[in-house]
């Protein structure tokens, strides 16, 4: 087993190689005139981002399963910084609440990653024209011991059915991934007019299966 002193040594090198992947993804960004190119440099800032806060934010740096604070400070960051990120409307609140819940320090990271990206989703695509409106966020512990359910919903303009039987995005194809890693299931309901409500149901405290496509 590690030494605390060699743990802690391992998890400040490994923050820092996530930042300088950060910087190297902004200098990047910075050399393109395509909108589209900087969309996809900034998304990709925010997916490492949110991979580097879990190792600064758990005590044990991934040695061991965060504790249920180490998890709620996290999904709540991953929340502002995705706010930051998009520059949201003040005429757009955005909640989180939390139930405690036990992950495994992978699990918490694959949540934060879904997180982030549904809510980044939300604030990109929900409330076209300054609409105003709410995204709430909730992470509620079932009755099943280590069942959790993590909720993503909003009053926005919701999908179309065009929107919803297209190829699905980068982000989406993510989440999709995520919840794979997690054997949990994602359900979607939407509709013009009527929002977005996203729910992922998983069961927590284990490690997920590897980080790949099978």
């Amino acid at each position: 087993m590690l030494e605390l002193s060699s743990l802690l040594f391992v998890r400040h090198r490994v923050v820092n190689d996530f930042s300088l992947a950060h910087a190297l993804l902004g200098m990047a960004m910075r050399r393109t005139d395509d909108p589209r190119s900087s969309r996809l440099f900034r998304a990709s800032q925010t997916r490492l981002r949110a991979i580097a806060l879990a190792y600064s934010i758990s005590s044990t740096g991934g040695s061991h399963s965060p504790c249920r604070e180490e998890v709620e400070a996290y999904l709540r960051e991953i929340v502002r910084e995705v706010e930051l990120a998009h520059a949201r409307s003040p005429r757009v609140r955005v909640s989180f609440t939390s139930q405690p819940v036990a992950l495994g320090f992978a699990q918490m990271v694959a949540l934060g990653l879904v997180l982030g990206e549904l809510v980044g989703n939300a604030l990109e695509h929900a409330f076209p024209g300054g609409r105003s409106g709410s995204v709430r966020v909730e992470l509620v512990a079932e009755d099943e011991p280590g069942a959790a359910v993590l909720r993503v919903r909003d009053d926005g303009v919701g999908l179309t059915r065009s929107d919803a039987e297209g190829s699905p995005s980068l982000g989406l194809e993510i989440v999709n991934l995520m919840a794979e890693q997690l054997a949990g299931t994602l359900t979607m309901t939407s509709g013009e007019s009527r929002g977005t409500d996203i729910s992922l149901s998983f069961i927590g405290a284990r490690e997920p299966g590897p980080w790949h496509k099978s």
